[in-house]
């Protein structure tokens, strides 16, 4: 049965940074993207194919989900473009396994590349960048207002008796919570990507190695249900990220037509 591993094998070594399978997938998704991109850029037509028609409903959804909670066309096309990318990169990085000849090659003994989303270092970089992002847009359009929804300095700078020392300090703490509470998005991001994908790619290993018997019709229906949770599971992490960026833009209080091309 093929070895099973949370583990991702190194392959080289670069001025000391290790370079594991996983990472090599990253690099091969992101060249697949960057192709099709290019591709399907030159064949986009005035009457849409089939292919284009999905590509344009896809796309709609988040644009929609931008548009109501922002109303600024301008903002909401320019994130738009994000969420699909991150959609995009983690649809075909589910699906990795799919792609022919991939797991055959090895070095050393070890595969090449291995699905991008089975591995944890990978996912929690996804979700650091949603989050971080998210950040970085509620900075740029109001930094005071934002710093001051987690760091509440206005609570005790308004203290005027000994009752309000009470409740400035509840402020201060529900300050720490909401901290806490961001670290735990980048917790549930990238853990429930991660466990979905592994979970499935074990599955089918363990099927698969049970016998000679079982490697090829057995694991078939998992398969398909593999391919189904890949799929849905890169809507919900760029349905999250929508979310998680769109909030925290209204949540900062600004201006967001005065402020659209600020991010």
């Amino acid at each position: 049965m093929e070895e099973i591993s949370l583990v991702p094998g190194t392959i080289f070594s670069i001025l000391g940074i290790n370079i594991n399978n996983a990472v090599l997938a990253s690099f091969l998704v992101s060249g697949i993207l960057i192709y099709l991109a290019t591709t399907i850029s030159k064949k986009i037509n005035l009457i849409p194919g089939n292919l284009q028609i999905a590509g344009e409903a896809a796309v709609s959804i988040f644009y929609s989900k931008l548009l109501e909670t922002y109303n600024n066309k301008v903002l909401a096309k320019k994130h738009t473009a994000l969420i699909v990318s991150f959609f995009l990169f983690v649809l075909i990085s589910n699906q990795f396994s799919l792609i022919p000849l991939v797991q055959s090659i090895t070095v050393n003994g070890i595969s090449a590349f291995k699905t991008p989303t089975a591995h944890l270092s990978q996912t929690i970089a996804l979700a650091l960048a949603v989050v971080g992002f998210s950040h970085y847009i509620a900075l740029r359009m109001s930094p005071i207002k934002h710093i001051g929804n987690y760091i509440k300095i206005k609570a005790i700078l308004d203290i005027r008796s000994p009752k309000g020392i009470g409740m400035a300090l509840l402020e201060v703490f529900l300050g720490i919570l909401d901290i806490i509470g961001e670290l735990a998005k980048v917790i549930s991001l990238s853990c429930r990507l991660f466990g979905n994908i592994f979970a499935g790619e074990v599955m089918i290993a363990v099927i698969s190695g049970m016998s000679i018997y079982t490697s090829y019709i057995v694991p078939a229906p998992f398969y398909f249900l593999s391919i189904f949770s890949g799929i849905i599971q890169a809507l919900v992490f760029a349905y999250l990220a929508t979310s998680f960026i769109s909030g925290m833009a209204v949540s900062s209080g600004a201006n967001l037509v005065k402020n659209a091309n600020q991010s």
